[in-house]
């Protein structure tokens, strides 16, 4: 089960959506390409998943989502392009491998978008919404029986 809860930013937006559909400032903010690059290659650990209908508030569901034994976990965004989510101190079981998923991602469209390709699921492409030495967020919609849903993954540099 907690490979499933945090294979990748793209499980995290499944899940809400297949939940909804069942019932600073900062001059990093204006950096060149490169610069974009390098401040997403560094470890982030989740911090928060929000999510709500396009036009309405996002509410929290990081504590919906995720067990405390998944909240300290650490993404590590490499250079070259790949990334591994790897246990943080506290195992869901002993018996959990120390990385839990690993993948591809790439800046697109001018460095507004990521691409996060997860070895076992489809990629996904999200929406750069805050890219700074301190904090990352990103944001994908989905439409789920006629409504629209957005989610924003929050990231803390490590």
């Amino acid at each position: 089960m907690k490979t499933n809860l945090h294979r990748s930013a793209a499980l995290s937006l499944i899940a809400l959506f297949i939940l909804f559909s069942s019932c600073s400032k900062d001059d990093d903010n204006t950096t060149a390409a490169a610069s974009k690059s390098a401040l997403l290659s560094r470890n982030w650990k989740q911090t928060d998943l929000l999510a709500g209908q396009v036009g309405s508030a996002e509410v929290s569901v990081f504590n919906t989502f995720f067990e405390s034994c998944n909240k300290d976990d650490i993404w590590q965004f490499k250079a070259d392009g790949t990334y591994k989510v790897v246990e943080g101190a506290s195992k869901c079981a002993s018996t959990d491998p120390d990385t839990v998923t690993s993948g591809t991602w790439q800046l697109t469209e001018n460095d507004t978008k990521i691409i996060i390709d997860d070895i076992s699921e489809p990629a996904e492409t999200l929406t750069i919404r805050e890219l700074t030495s301190s904090s990352f967020k990103a944001s994908g919609t989905q439409v789920s029986n006629g409504t629209t849903f957005t989610a924003t993954i929050v990231f803390t540099a490590q």
